[in-house]
């Protein structure tokens, strides 16, 4: 059994995809990294020191929404990520100059 040759195109688009993969990768670990560096923060603020009555009081609601934030973010850069591969993918198969 011989491989099936890869086509221009479809290697274009699985390198596109891998560029992609290592960008959205890169701005959730960013993300997270930065958003993760509020929990101290908000452990300092609060001054009990314990997670559990955190999550009781005003800081952890804003920890929460933080929390939220972040996914969001994440959502967001996704969401851009499959949009600028869809719009790569349509000029490939249109055959047009993909950098006009």
């Amino acid at each position: 059994m011989t491989p099936q040759p890869i086509s221009p195109k479809e290697k274009k688009l699985r390198n596109l995809r891998k560029i992609l993969w290592i960008i959205f990768s890169a701005i959730s670990i960013t993300i997270l990294l930065v958003g993760s560096l509020s929990v101290p923060a908000a452990l300092l603020i609060n001054k009990t020191g314990s997670i559990s009555s955190l999550f009781a009081n005003q800081t952890g609601l804003i920890l929460l929404s933080l929390l939220a934030i972040a996914l969001v973010k994440i959502g967001v850069s996704g969401i851009i990520c499959l949009v600028i591969y869809y719009i790569f993918k349509y000029r490939v198969e249109k055959d047009d100059d993909l950098f006009l």
